[in-house]
């Protein structure tokens, strides 16, 4: 006999059951009922195979949600009639699959996109809401580098009536920055809000921010507005401010930089950003916060907020008031 068919005779059991197998996924992907059956049901998912019946492309950057420990559930949507299977993994998994079908007039089921939300350093929760009757999914994700010092909870927000799977507005609701060699860390906290009007879509957003140093406790507000007009796909951000009911206007590039904990607003700005409790530190009695602050001018180009502190910092401190006579 030859070698080529007694080899051929050895594989093709292994064939069989992987083809068998990629029939069976194959097979349960055509609706989110019977992929979320098949999740719930066997110790194992051959990614390859799902993503392949799926349609979906290869990526270097996807990782699978699980192994051995997946679970399924499916949040549903009527009008568009429409389901999102939602596969997640045990405690190790760094992502969660959201997997989007369409129902057709017949009840059908067509496979419409894939989102893959990161839980590095916290978990991925969704929730679906609706304005004017349209439906929205809302998904985050986490993507925070405790290493770097860096927390960074993102929202990604999709159109249920469109027919892809795409966010249309993605925003960071929390996070914080304690940069190594940037004197000043902060945390941010977001607050979205959705309102329509005829033809406009426009999200609201309210940016918490909280500065520290040595000495340094600022808190300080701002907004940005993002419109959607009828038939754009996507929102854009269309102004930004400092203060409440946008104070004074700011670049709309300097919003998104601050709300943002991977990027680095430039020393200079910071000065803008916590003035006040700089002055306070300027004209204060704390040596360590002094020594703080000059450390971090230093360090600032020339600039009109750089000069007022140096100015606070050159002339004496205001002498302290007298102590009370001890009582006898």
């Amino acid at each position: 006999m030859r070698p080529t068919v007694i080899l051929a005779m050895i594989l093709s059991p292994a064939v069989f059951a992987q083809s068998a197998q990629e029939a069976e996924i194959a097979a349960a992907a055509k609706s989110p009922m019977t992929l979320a059956r098949y999740v719930e049901s066997h110790s194992t998912v051959d990614w390859n195979a799902l993503r392949n019946a799926l349609g979906l492309k290869e990526s270097q950057y996807w990782l699978a949600p699980c192994g051995g420990d997946c679970s399924a559930e499916i949040a549903t949507v009527a009008n568009p009639d429409q389901a999102v299977v939602i596969i997640r993994g045990g405690d190790i998994s760094y992502t969660v699959e959201y997997l989007r079908y369409l129902q057709d007039a017949k009840g059908g089921w067509q496979f419409a996109g894939e989102n893959t939300a990161f839980i590095r350093n916290g978990p991925s929760n969704h929730e679906v809401m609706r304005v004017g009757g349209k439906p929205f999914l809302k998904i985050s994700s986490n993507h925070s580098q405790n290493g770097a010092g860096i927390q960074q909870e993102i929202e990604d927000w999709f159109d249920l009536t469109q027919p892809d799977f795409e966010p249309v507005f993605s925003l960071t609701v929390d996070g914080g920055a304690r940069h190594f060699g940037f004197p000043i860390d902060w945390t941010v906290q977001a607050l979205p809000t959705l309102s329509q009007t005829a033809g406009l879509e426009r999200i609201n957003v309210i940016l918490f921010v909280h500065f520290t140093g040595v000495g340094l406790d600022v808190h300080a507000q701002f907004n940005a507005t993002y419109d959607r007009p009828q038939g754009q796909k996507k929102f854009t951000v269309r102004g930004a401010g400092i203060g409440m009911g946008f104070g004074s206007a700011m670049p709309t590039n300097d919003f998104e930089e601050l709300a943002d904990p991977f990027q680095f607003p430039s020393i200079e700005k910071q000065l803008v950003y916590t003035l006040p409790g700089l002055r306070d530190i300027a004209t204060g009695s704390n040596p360590d916060a002094k020594k703080w602050l000059q450390a971090l001018l230093d360090h600032a180009k020339d600039d009109p907020e750089k000069r007022q502190l140096l100015d606070l910092l050159t002339k004496p401190s205001a002498p302290a008031p007298p102590a009370l006579p001890k009582p006898r």
